[in-house]
């Protein structure tokens, strides 16, 4: 039958070009009419309400006139198809109720690619797999959503998901954002939206539900380009099994994909098998990141429960260092804090030393005050960290911290430029502008700042170095009031402080400029790193030509953590200093003892 096979190749849906072809010619179609046309196809033959369409499109009604909306998207899509309503061959309205799609069509599916994997067979899970030779692909695991009555999870919505990432984490050529990403996403948002607030392809997403003291889980990978599941799972959960079933769904992810998962090196289980450790263990993680102290003090004493609960739980060992180590540098320099922080990172590490997080917590300690900045050592530690676990931006940004101040400006920017696969959106982590300010790029810096300052306008490094910017380009009239308001907020802070003196030193006002020196020095608070503090004491003295007073400073600040020598040789505060055989020599020091090779991972 000839007229027949000629019907059936008419219309060609090709998922992996996201495109629709009538006689092998492409027909143009809007975004939300292909999107409702994947999803009638893929429910060929069956009834499609209104109200499904509703929420595929558009998640409510509540912002849209619907049903002129819906008639608008269904007619171009019969355009398209070169269909009527009067004599339809491929979409049928099913009178009150919706849509029918009932035509020939042929569906293209597309195969992921890997050139590593080249000549394998692809891996097929419920779905063909979907192109991903455009872009790096990268996805993200939501917290799985608590279903029934049931009040507690016992840690298992978020435990999950980390461990997904954890075992996804280093799959090649995908971008798995880190857990930490997850964490503010609203538990309603559709899975469509979660891609496009996260910028990524791939959103892991499901739910769990306890009926009669069975647990069973729902979980599905939604592809954002193409609206559609590329692997769906259904299947009864125990919770003392958790393991066995978080690596097989991890596997299988990774073959609806075609990637490689690497096998595990930690021989130790990630998470503790006592249900009320993982729960404490759990429930501190998810407030480990606030910046507010009240609910990081809250975070220790659930990540302190979970780890006397399960002395052997190296991850809420690792975690909870993390959290005292912050509680320690930015809030609070009580010597309890850094001591709980090094008990626990070194427990973390006797317990499991194939622990990323476990090097990326000694890494934070090391690169400190308390261990006078031990750039090389800390380093090290990173580097580890990453090669353990890709999808660690705290362990990139540290990187490129590290680097800026001992003078790899432009490895430190790679750092940051490696980490942003990991952050939502790819956004750069906003300690960026510190490469910017040592390396004299003004614009690029003014541009950080104000992201910074717009998103969150009471940031204190936002604060801080915005006045800088304005010294740097000579507008004292906006540096000064950045200042004031920067003193407002921190006026009894030494970075600050000492900066105000920079200020007046610039401006010619010597006794002002001493005075801000005095005050600064009679403080060892700080919310940062002392260094800051000597190398501004320094500028000032070199600006007031008392050169030996400035050069004894500068060493004092290069001893204690900052050494970024190419900052030295642009910074107008040193100039004085520049012309000294002794400044040339420290300078060569610095460029010997950091080659730029320790910026390479």
């Amino acid at each position: 039958m000839p007229g027949a096979k000629q019907e059936v190749s008419e219309i060609e849906l090709d998922l992996g070009r996201y495109e629709l072809r009538r006689r092998g010619r492409p027909v143009k179609l809007e975004k939300k009419p292909m999107e409702l046309l994947i999803f009638l196809v893929s429910r060929r033959n069956q009834l499609v309400s209104r109200r499904d369409i509703i929420t595929k499109l558009w998640r409510s009604d509540v912002f849209i006139d619907a049903e002129p909306a819906i008639n608008n998207v269904i007619r171009k899509i019969r355009t398209a198809l070169g269909d009527t309503s009067a004599k339809p061959r491929f979409l049928e309205t099913v009178v009150g109720k919706g849509y029918r799609f009932t035509g020939p069509v042929r569906v293209i599916h597309a195969r992921f690619q890997c050139s590593e994997l080249e000549g394998s067979p692809a891996v097929e899970a419920n779905w063909e797999g979907l192109s991903v030779r455009d872009e790096r692909p990268s996805l993200a695991v939501l917290p799985l959503c608590l279903l029934g009555n049931s009040p507690d999870d016992r840690g298992v919505c978020l435990g999950f998901a980390d461990a997904l990432v954890s075992r996804l984490g280093n799959l090649q050529g995908v971008n798995v954002l880190p857990t930490s990403a997850m964490l503010n996403v609203p538990v309603d948002m559709s899975a469509s939206d979660v891609g496009s607030r996260l910028g990524v392809r791939f959103v892991i997403h499901g739910a769990i539900r306890e009926s009669k003291g069975q647990w069973r889980l729902s979980l599905q990978m939604f592809d954002t380009h193409l609206q559609g599941a590329g692997f769906s799972r259904k299947c009864d959960l125990d919770v003392n099994r958790l393991c066995d079933l978080e690596d097989e769904i991890a596997r299988q992810i990774a073959s609806a994909l075609n990637r490689p998962l690497r096998p595990q090196t930690e021989q130790r289980p990630r998470y503790s098998r006592d249900q009320m450790a993982y729960a404490e263990f759990v429930r501190g993680y998810r407030l480990s990141s606030s910046g507010d102290t009240a609910v990081l003090d809250e975070a220790i004493e659930r990540l302190s429960n979970a780890a006397t609960r399960d002395p052997n739980f190296a991850l809420a060992h690792a975690t909870l260092s993390l959290a005292c180590a912050t509680r320690y540098f930015e809030f609070d320099p009580a010597s309890k804090w850094l001591e709980k922080a090094e008990f626990h990172c070194r427990r973390a590490l006797e317990l499991s030393p194939d622990l990323a997080e476990g090097h990326v917590a000694n890494a934070f300690l090391l690169w400190g005050p308390s261990k006078n900045f031990q750039h090389l050592d800390a380093i090290a530690e990173l580097r580890r960290a990453i090669s353990l676990q890709k999808n660690l931006p705290h362990a990139y940004n540290r990187l490129g911290t590290i680097l800026a101040h001992i003078g790899l400006l432009d490895r430190a920017r790679e750092m940051y430029e490696r980490g942003r696969p990991f952050q939502p959106k790819k956004a750069a982590n906003h300690s960026v502008v510190q490469v910017y300010v040592w390396n004299h790029e003004l614009d690029l810096a003014r541009e950080e700042i104000q992201a910074w300052r717009a998103e969150n306008p009471g940031n204190k490094y936002a604060i801080y170095f915005a006045p800088q910017l304005a010294m740097m380009t000579g507008d004292w009239n906006e540096a000064r009031a950045l200042l004031d308001d920067a003193v407002r907020v921190f006026p009894q802070e030494p970075m600050i402080v000492s900066l105000l003196g920079l200020y007046f030193a610039l401006v010619g006002k010597a006794e002002q400029a001493l005075e801000c020196v005095a005050r600064a020095c009679g403080t060892a608070k700080s919310f940062g790193h002392s260094h800051h503090t000597y190398y501004q004491v320094a500028c000032i003295y070199a600006i007031l030509e008392r050169r030996e007073a400035a050069f004894e400073w500068l060493e004092r600040s290069v001893g204690t953590g900052f050494a970024c020598w190419p900052f030295f040789l642009k910074d107008i505060g040193l100039e004085n200093l520049r012309t000294l055989p002794e400044f040339e020599v420290l300078v060569s020091a610095l460029q010997a003892k950091y080659p730029d090779y320790l910026g390479l991972l």
